[in-house]
């Protein structure tokens, strides 16, 4: 039957035979069985209208979190979750390194988010995900559909960067011949959540557009890994000078600078590190009220006035991640279970100045431009 994919559907009908479009990946695909299951028996329905949830089979390409038709009938509160957690998968020695490496990177082309990274050089796999009920049912998917039994590290979380202020980045690729590509970046600071923003002021009589579409193309993936080792976000980058040549530059001549470029921008702007943020709600006996709230200050928190509900205290506020990973467990341990704690996830914000962390970087730093050239000329050229 190929793929299952389950969907919730906000607005419309999918028939059998309809041919959807991805909105996500930019790709169509034919509707081949659409079927509704219930307490483990599946039923062909033929149609799907507002509201329900159903399994469709048929659109060969299609991945976790995926929209299809148009976006704008999706609620906000339907989005995926961010993963804020990454961790080191472990497996034993006499098992095959390239069946978990397959059997994770199979998963993560179904759901984008698991980001399975497999570092050749230090050979570690690394993956991302939500929390540790994520773990757990990795764990009896590994088991249950590749025969695998894995353990995972401690989670460690996700960091990201963005420029402490406004600045250039240059580079001049010129040599060693046959190369030519000249880039000047301005990078700006953006405002909180805001990602990344791309923009070319340059003419195309300066640099030909399909070069220019190179450029744009490769800033992302340049931005991945900042001057600590994280992803580089809230900022925008424009192109403000960009030249070929005639007769030396090669079509990937600007793959291969535009992240000197970029690197060269962020080691002259500097880097702030961000943290995810949690917005919580804790609910606890009165008596254990007081402690709640210090353990807040004690990990870097902030929260409103509490609220009493005749024996009950409600505490809302705003927490560190990196602080408070294990918080539930000892706040449930010394309630005696009488308490609740609820979160999600409200944003990156910047780390206070005595907060650090660095993450090894992958492959070779584009600021060490000879090194990084040779090594990208053999990547591209193999």
């Amino acid at each position: 039957m190929g793929r299952m994919a389950f969907v919730r559907l906000y607005e419309g009908t999918i028939r059998n035979r309809d041919t959807l479009m991805n909105y996500t990946q930019d790709i169509q695909g034919k509707v081949t069985q659409i079927r509704k299951v219930e307490g483990g028996r599946t039923e062909d329905v033929g149609a799907l209208e507002a509201g329900d949830i159903a399994v469709i089979y048929g659109l060969s390409g299609v991945r976790i979190g995926d929209v299809l038709g148009h976006p704008g009938a999706i609620p906000e509160e339907a989005k995926l979750a961010v993963p804020l957690l990454t961790v080191r998968v472990f497996w034993e020695p006499d098992v095959d390194d390239h069946k978990v490496i397959g059997a994770l990177q199979e998963l993560a082309d179904e759901d984008p988010l698991l980001d399975a990274q497999w570092l050749q050089d230090e050979r570690e796999l690394h993956i991302k995900v939500m929390g540790p009920i994520q773990l757990e049912i990795l764990n009896s998917v590994l088991e249950e559909r590749y025969a695998l039994n894995v353990t995972f590290g401690q989670p460690s979380v996700i960091y990201k960067e963005t420029p402490a202020r406004a600045g250039e980045g240059f580079i001049a690729y010129t040599m060693p011949k046959p190369c030519w590509a000249i880039l000047r970046f301005q990078i700006e600071p953006g405002s909180p959540g805001s990602g990344l923003v791309y923009d070319s002021v340059v003419r195309s009589s300066d640099l030909l557009p399909q070069y220019q579409s190179e450029t744009a193309r490769r800033v992302p993936e340049a931005l991945q890994q900042g001057l600590y080792g994280w992803e580089v976000t809230d900022l925008k980058v424009t192109l403000i000078e960009g030249q070929h040549h005639v007769w030396h530059t090669h079509p990937l001549d600007f793959a291969v600078a535009t992240p000197m470029g970029i690197m060269d921008g962020l080691a002259r702007v500097g880097t702030k590190l961000l943290e995810p943020i949690l917005q919580v709600r804790i609910v606890v006996p009165e008596e254990n009220g007081g402690r709640v709230m210090n353990d807040l200050v004690q990990m870097r928190g902030t929260f409103e006035p509490p609220v009493l509900q005749g024996e009950r205290m409600i505490i809302e506020g705003r927490l560190p991640l990196a602080t408070s990973l294990d918080y539930p467990v000892s706040l449930s341990s010394y309630t005696k279970g009488r308490s609740t704690f609820t979160s999600f996830f409200a944003g990156y914000e910047e780390c206070p100045p005595d907060v650090s962390a660095e993450r090894t970087r992958r492959g070779v730093n584009p600021l060490d431009q000879a090194k990084y050239i040779l090594s990208v000329r053999k990547a591209l050229q193999g």
